[in-house]
């Protein structure tokens, strides 16, 4: 009978625990590309993704015309000629290869600082955030199946983001 009393009790008072607990989500990717400083930072990154297209294409189109005048000039050639010439596109090539994935990794891991500089921002504003309104739990919004809209709260965070880019002038670092 004890133990059956003891079950009912800690049943009531942990479901009495559950109660209380303060649940919200966020979308951080939203807040991510849609505050002000978020693009600021995207049109950054827009610009120098479309010069490295620009110039990784410009190389591109030089290693296919010279691909085209080797295979027109196959028959003209000499055989040691035609290796020479094929051996030369090989290099340049390869050297095209290794170049975009330089560029690729180095123009990665500056949007990697972008994103990191934007989440040193963000944090304390969230943490802030929380503490006023007495919230013990932030869930990526990701990670939600379903969830009641008035838990969300995205929007909010944003317009504090965005008042504080403002306000701190981030936009012309």
């Amino acid at each position: 009978m004890k133990k059956f009393f003891f079950l009912i009790l800690l049943f009531f008072y942990s479901s009495n625990l559950n109660a209380n607990i303060n649940i919200v989500f966020i979308d951080m990717k939203f807040i991510i590309n849609n505050s002000e400083l978020g693009k600021h930072y995207n049109k950054i990154l827009k610009k120098k993704e479309d010069n490295i297209r620009d110039s990784l294409k410009k190389t591109q189109t030089s290693l296919k015309k010279q691909e085209t005048e080797i295979k027109n000039q196959k028959n003209i050639l000499s055989e040691d000629q035609l290796n020479t010439k094929i051996s030369s596109l090989n290099k340049s090539l390869l050297e095209y290869q290794e170049e975009k994935q330089n560029i690729t990794k180095k123009f990665n891991d500056e949007k990697n600082q972008y994103t990191e500089k934007l989440l040193g921002y963000l944090n304390p504003i969230i943490t802030n955030y929380v503490e006023e309104k007495k919230i013990d739990l932030v869930i990526e919004k990701k990670n939600i199946l379903i969830g009641i809209r008035t838990l969300e709260i995205t929007k909010e965070i944003l317009n504090n983001f965005n008042l504080y880019t403002k306000k701190n002038n981030l936009i012309n670092e």
